[in-house]
């Protein structure tokens, strides 16, 4: 009895030291270097308007027949619908009866104010201004469950939510390296997360911008694997020497 409980402790072991190690597991909720208290957020940066953009902006008054030269499919009932306007290459705008109107580089608050501004002199009453951005999607790929392309419909995103919109990590997902790939003002830019460590929430990659790219690389094991597949099976061929080392010790014994 004492010989089997040996060699299945020993199987065990050889079989499990191929696997993915429990440091590559962690997530930032497990590491030790979480702080204690609460952590000012000084990395969040709203959403800026970029060319390319997809606005949705909506014009509303009680007055319905003065909101409509300003819509492009003018709702009597509602006082106005959501119409979607492209942010071209020069950042304007073609706003109905008022023309181009310069939105790149605004946050939505700001570009909100600076058309409301435009059209209070058309208006009796200060109409109504609705923006929403509805071009802001995240790709996830990777070493994920579902990796794919995502819209959000809020402003703020984190890489924790967007990773946990692909499924979460696999357990061959290499979580100390996450890329982010950010294209702004025509200039492409590489960042790295980690999730094992508490600066991921310091990170200037941590809160998302519109069209972001992220890539989970895999881990050593999963290449290993892919590179050559007869690799997978190098834990039992150890793990079989091993029991016959042992067996062979004992039976000497």
């Amino acid at each position: 009895m004492r010989t089997f409980f040996q060699l299945s402790i020993l199987f065990f072991l050889a079989a499990m030291s191929s696997c993915t190690s429990y440091k590559g597991l962690l997530n930032y909720n497990e590491s030790p270097q979480i702080p204690k208290g609460p952590m000012m957020i000084t990395n969040f940066k709203p959403l800026t308007i970029q060319a390319s953009d997809i606005l949705s902006i909506r014009v509303s008054s009680l007055d319905a027949t003065a909101v409509a030269p300003f819509s492009m499919s003018s709702d009597e009932n509602q006082g106005g619908v959501f119409d979607e306007y492209l942010v071209n290459s020069d950042g304007d705008i073609d706003f109905p009866t008022i023309g181009k109107i310069s939105v790149k580089g605004l946050k939505i608050e700001e570009a909100k104010a600076k058309i409301l501004e435009t059209l209070i002199p058309f208006f009796e009453q200060a109409p109504i201004v609705q923006i929403r951005l509805t071009n802001f999607r995240v790709n996830v790929n990777g070493e994920v469950r579902s990796p794919g392309s995502f819209n959000v419909y809020n402003d703020r995103l984190t890489i924790i939510e967007a990773i946990s919109l692909a499924g979460d990590f696999t357990s061959y997902s290499q979580r100390d390296s996450i890329l982010i790939i950010r294209e702004q003002d025509g200039v492409r830019n590489f960042g790295y997360v980690n999730f094992n460590s508490s600066e991921i929430f310091s990170s200037p990659y941590f809160y998302l911008q519109q069209n972001d790219v992220v890539y989970v690389r895999p881990n050593k094991t999963k290449v290993n694997s892919v590179r050559d597949p007869s690799s997978r099976y190098l834990p039992w061929v150890s793990a079989g020497v091993s029991v016959i080392l042992l067996i062979f010790t004992v039976s000497r014994n």
